[in-house]
């Protein structure tokens, strides 16, 4: 009667152990539907409606914490050091994504003059430049894997320019397919490219960002008695380099895009002696003030183009000449 009794207890509790179980499953099989298991629940594609996301991410304080030594090996700059060093052997790479023509988007004429004025630009600054000239979606992808993976241990800095297609939402087209800037800029940070760590990443975009026609207000200038009247776009005195703001045309001429042409008459002008964002401060006024389109589109005719920049530099940026 004893072993009987021990037998319907050890049942019970192997029962009571399988129905939760199945519980636990269910739960993880509810959260597998809207996060699949290999990805982070803690990016940025994480739902944070649901409880069972919540619990799964990681928000205690912790001290004591070490870093990869891989990542920090190379890194000797003083934190409160107010100018990057720019005293490597090699100035850095300048990469070039030139994008003229497509298989379903009209061609971008004037591209070419807008590589070039790079390409004389950026040698000038020291760098080693790099055209790479209508790459489709898996070449431009492959070539950001392999320029991640090199060894910067030599280098300043990196440098790359997009000049393409675009749309709203950071997508830019390679020549067949679309895709996401941080699909390139991601392979660049730290733990993905150890070698630069501490040192600048530079990334610009010529490209449109939307299909807004950007509108001028009339403003007025009084200086010394002299009155001057010009156009303001209506995006001026924002601090957001793109060649337009979020959801805005980006204009190009057979001359080449009135940004990256610019850009690089800008920086021929003041590189040395001029730090990086004071020069992309002069770009986006000139672009702003001495630009209007000529349009037979009345929609477009006499619109105007903002430029925008974004900034976690945590040192100011000169391209003194080398030694």
């Amino acid at each position: 009667m004893f072993v009987l009794i021990f037998c319907f207890i050890s049942l019970g509790r192997a029962a009571i152990n399988y129905i939760s179980n199945i519980t636990k499953m269910k739960s993880l099989a509810h959260f597998s539907r809207d996060q699949p298991i290999s990805q982070d629940p803690t990016k940025e594609n994480c739902s944070m409606d649901s409880k069972e996301n919540l619990d799964l991410i990681d928000a205690r304080v912790v001290h004591g914490i070490s870093y990869r030594n891989e990542i920090v090996q190379n890194f000797s700059i003083h934190k409160d050091a107010e100018i990057y060093p720019m005293n490597n052997r090699r100035r850095g790479k300048c990469v070039i994504f030139n994008h003229e023509t497509f298989n379903e988007m009209e061609k971008r004429d004037g591209t070419v003059n807008d590589r070039k004025a790079i390409e004389h630009t950026f040698t000038n600054l020291g760098f080693e430049v790099i055209p790479c000239e209508n790459f489709d979606y898996i070449s431009v992808m492959d070539e950001a894997v392999k320029l991640s993976e090199d060894n910067y241990e030599d280098y300043d800095c990196i440098c790359i320019f997009i000049l393409s297609h675009g749309t709203s939402g950071d997508y830019v087209y390679a020549t067949d397919y679309q895709y996401r800037l941080s699909d390139i800029w991601e392979r660049f940070t730290a733990d993905n490219c150890p070698s630069l760590t501490g040192k600048p990443k530079l990334f610009f975009i010529q490209a449109c960002k939307g299909q807004n026609a950007m509108q001028g207000i009339r403003a007025k200038s009084t200086t010394d008695s002299v009155q001057n009247n010009y156009t303001i776009p209506t995006h001026a005195d924002f601090l957001y380099g793109y060649s337009s703001v979020e959801g805005h045309y980006s204009f190009r001429g057979l001359e080449g895009s009135y940004y990256i042409q610019t850009l690089c008459e800008v920086i021929n002008e003041h590189w040395r002696n001029m730090d990086l964002l004071k020069m992309l401060t002069i770009t986006s006024r000139k672009v702003a003030f001495e630009f209007k389109v000529a349009h037979n589109n009345p929609i477009l005719n006499e619109t105007k183009q903002m430029p925008t920049f974004s900034s976690t530099l945590t040192r100011d940026l000169y391209f003194f000449p080398k030694k």
